[in-house]
């Protein structure tokens, strides 16, 4: 019991860190991205509205599986012990409001401890900071996500230089095991 207190603490001044970080990069990224404020308005609803939803029905869900929405798709990561329970978090996402399409990348195995996902959010964190600082990348047209060391890629590519700039920073990355990219190459459709 003595030790959940300072957990809380932990775990409140962590969120209280995000949510700093993430409005101001929202800012900032409004200036550099090349999608819309709309257009992230309608990730950031998409995702408020998902996560209440599994809340309401089981508040493990939240903690045991990340969500990312970009250009209303949804990518679902983590570990969920039964298939029951990953069946219901897939049909959830699918019935949220705006959903366009969802990526399950969730493992049936028991969800992890804080500790174990450390290694996971240091490889995110290099990675996000070494697209930040490669020229002729957009950094902020990318999410990252690493879960049991494999890394998913959500975004917008707008060209092979860049493509290859990020799969690059990427796969020089130590920790890496694999590489699950989501990312649309926008000059190819055109």
């Amino acid at each position: 019991m003595k030790y959940l207190f300072p957990l809380f603490l932990l775990l409140t001044g962590c969120q209280i860190i995000g949510t700093t970080y993430n409005v101001g990069s929202k800012v900032g990224s409004v200036l550099m991205d090349e999608r819309t404020l709309e257009d992230d308005w309608k990730d950031t609803q998409i995702n408020i509205a998902l996560r209440t939803k599994l809340m309401s029905e089981k508040f493990a869900y939240v903690l045991d599986v990340e969500i990312t929405v970009f250009e209303s798709e949804v990518m679902l990561n983590g570990a969920i012990p039964t298939i029951e329970d990953m069946e219901r978090i897939v049909e959830i996402a699918w019935k949220t409001e705006g959903v366009s399409k969802v990526y399950n990348h969730i493992r049936l195995e028991n969800p992890a401890q804080i500790t174990d996902t450390s290694e996971d959010a240091f490889i995110a964190a290099s990675i996000r900071t070494q697209l930040a600082l490669t020229q002729n990348v957009s950094s902020v047209n990318y999410k990252i996500t690493v879960d049991d060391n494999v890394l998913y890629v959500m975004g917008i590519a707008k060209n092979q230089a860049e493509f290859d700039a990020v799969m690059n920073a990427i796969k020089s990355t130590k920790g890496v095991k694999k590489v699950i990219s989501h990312v649309r190459k926008s000059y190819e459709q055109q």
